[in-house]
């Protein structure tokens, strides 16, 4: 049984390479029948570029649901509202310093800093009450949004505005 159980897997493999040599020919050819459609092509570009504007994903805490991720796009955006709900206060820029990941390179670690760089009102008096207000909002909207319970977030005023 040994030897016909070889000669099986032996005309299988033929068949394999004869399948995969004939695709390649017709590849090669031009054959519209092994050629993606515009829609496949159109739809995986559109695909690639969808992942890089959301960027890599962030591993939130658990939830009583089990493990989740959040794009980094999502992050940023979820910040930037936070910040600007602070009024007279203008998001400029925000980064995250993240734990080590674990599930490969499009994966990042939950957030362990966000910084934050904000243009804040000339008419503000006080500006440490001003960051801190904002700190406040980003801390809230991380906590209450998405369980982000010890993220430290500084905040930096980079620009002065007229309103």
């Amino acid at each position: 049984m040994h030897d016909s159980d070889d000669a099986a897997t032996q005309r299988y493999l033929e068949l394999i390479r004869s399948v995969h040599d004939e695709w390649t020919s017709l590849e090669e050819q031009g054959d519209h029948s092994v050629q993606l459609s515009a829609t496949a092509l159109s739809t995986i570009k559109e695909s690639v570029r969808a992942d890089v504007r959301h960027g890599a994903q962030v591993q939130m805490p658990p939830t009583a649901a089990g493990p989740y991720t959040l794009s980094e796009l999502a992050l940023r955006t979820l910040v930037r509202r936070a910040v600007d709900s602070v009024p007279g206060v203008i998001a400029l820029r925000t980064t995250v310093e993240h734990e080590p990941g674990e599930n490969g390179l499009r994966t990042r670690g939950t957030p362990a800093r966000i910084r934050c760089r904000i243009s804040a009102p000339a008419t503000s008096s006080d500006l440490l009450q001003l960051a801190d207000d904002v700190r406040a909002a980003v801390t809230s909207a991380c906590r209450d949004q998405v369980g982000l319970d010890s993220t430290v977030v500084d905040i930096h005023i980079e620009d002065i505005h007229e309103h």
